[in-house]
């Protein structure tokens, strides 16, 4: 029953520097995709807690270029 349950959300505990160094991997990543949107990075005792992406949708993109 507990196993194999998919929904489970896992924890992977990894370094600060380790944190650090994904997260500012993550943004040169989103940076070089032309990215938009906002990042949300909550912070626990100094160290990175959590990281939230909220990515627009542009639905009209193609709409732009007609007249």
């Amino acid at each position: 029953m507990g196993s194999d349950n998919k929904n489970e959300a896992q924890i992977i505990r990894i370094s600060r520097s380790d944190k650090q160094h994904k997260l500012q991997e993550l943004l040169t990543g989103l940076t070089r995709s032309e990215f938009t949107g906002y990042i949300k990075v909550n912070f626990s005792q100094g160290g990175i807690g959590r990281i939230e992406k909220f990515e627009e949708l542009h639905l009209n993109k193609g709409s732009e270029s007609r007249s």
